[in-house]
């Protein structure tokens, strides 16, 4: 009870600090982005600034950029997930790169949407992206996916696979079931996003 009582009083003290506080100097990855060794992804979103930073400087992370190898022998899928916390919103970007020859992979490497072709026959090489923004309350604002109904473009620009590092540039163009429309995703840039 007493341990409960300490927690509620350090939250209560938390909460009245950081309600003090400019939330656009929380919220501000602008700062981060000057860090050599933070993960950045950035794009524009149906027009909208993305901007997911994770950095070991930072004082509060919000943001996540989470990226990850899947190896079965040779065959791989490279991919990554980013999340924008903004003051009112959550968005969430991933790419996933798959293909059949890790060893042969590197900066420069192109990636297209997968076909139905290459995913029925068991070894599906290409790429997919998934894009999704919800309110911090949870109404989803838009949701949508590349595979099969969209449109995506990725390439390497760097791949440290000894220090598992890797940049690039991506866009796609990804269907909203639920909503009937397209998302549009330009500009996009990761950095130094490890896997």
């Amino acid at each position: 009870m007493r341990i409960q009582k300490k927690f509620h009083y350090l939250l209560f003290a938390s909460l009245l600090i950081f309600s003090s506080c400019d939330l656009s100097e929380v919220f501000d990855d602008e700062d981060d982005m000057d860090d050599s060794e933070a993960e950045i992804v950035t794009a524009k979103i149906n027009g909208e600034a993305f901007s997911a930073v994770e950095s070991d400087d930072a004082l509060i992370q919000l943001d996540q950029v989470e990226g990850d190898l899947d190896l079965n022998g040779d065959v791989f899928e490279l991919s990554f997930t980013a999340t924008d916390f903004g003051q009112s919103y959550l968005t969430t970007l991933s790419l996933s790169l798959q293909g059949l020859n890790y060893s042969d992979l590197k900066a420069g490497s192109q990636f297209v949407g997968f076909t139905e072709e290459n995913l029925s026959s068991g070894n599906p090489t290409g790429a997919a992206g998934v894009v999704a923004k919800a309110s911090l309350d949870g109404e989803t604002e838009f949701g949508g996916i590349t595979l099969l109904v969209g449109t995506i473009e990725v390439e390497l620009t760097k791949l440290d696979k000894e220090n598992e590092l890797m940049s690039g540039e991506f866009s796609f163009v990804a269907y909203d079931d639920d909503n009937d429309t397209n998302i549009v995703v330009t500009e996009g840039v990761f950095t130094n996003v490890e896997f």
